[in-house]
């Protein structure tokens, strides 16, 4: 958050970064478009 960064925004990040290198194993990226979605909706 001292970077400017909201709470929700900064979380949402940091899952997203966890996640990044399973993303990067799928091919399909409708499945990883799908995928992106679904975390950023179950972290608002």
């Amino acid at each position: 958050m001292s970077r400017g960064f909201e709470l929700k925004e900064a979380m949402k990040l940091l899952v997203r970064a966890k996640f990044n290198k399973i993303l990067g194993n799928i091919d399909n990226e409708k499945l990883k478009n799908e995928i992106i979605y679904e975390i950023d909706n179950r972290l608002d």
